[in-house]
């Protein structure tokens, strides 16, 4: 019959990293924190941030990607993704937006935007670079179209 004696508290804890600590790792297992050989490292998260003085001048510019998506441009200059928690209706046809800041007058994560009496919290709040720029089209550099031949008049 064999005995089994189970260890209890720090005893335990002592005993079981130094068994681990005598074993030997393999050589194909990846060090803690290291992707596994042959696969990319996995992408991580921008870090959450926040806007500063939000209710006095904080936030300069923003603009309306999608239902769940604004860029908000900072006093600052810097570009800020705002991620919705949910689908936002009246955010695309909106011509102005709210910006409902904390206690502290920063906006961040926990804040929301306002659009058309509709509250929209958010679910994230990142620095990201800024949005293309839209080109406008130059009347001057468009080539002129040729102007139409006059019909010619039938031979009698």
């Amino acid at each position: 019959m064999m005995r089994i004696k189970i260890l209890s508290g720090m005893l335990a804890g002592f005993m079981m990293s130094a068994a681990i600590a005598d074993t030997p790792a393999a050589p194909d297992t990846p060090a803690a924190g290291e992707p596994a050989p042959g696969r990319p490292a996995p992408d991580r998260p921008a870090p959450e941030t926040r806007i500063p003085f939000a209710n006095h001048g904080g936030i300069y510019n923003w603009q309306v990607i999608n239902d769940r998506t604004v860029l908000i441009q900072g006093q600052n200059r810097k570009w800020y993704k705002a991620t919705l928690m949910s689908s936002c209706f009246d955010l695309s046809f909106a011509e102005r937006l709210g910006f409902e800041s904390n206690s502290d007058s920063s906006f961040d994560k926990f804040s929301s935007i306002k659009a058309r009496g509709q509250n929209c919290p958010l679910i994230s709040l990142v620095e990201t670079t800024p949005p293309p720029k839209k080109v406008k089209a130059n009347k001057a550099a468009a080539p002129a179209a040729p102007a139409a031949a006059a019909p010619a008049s039938p031979a009698q």
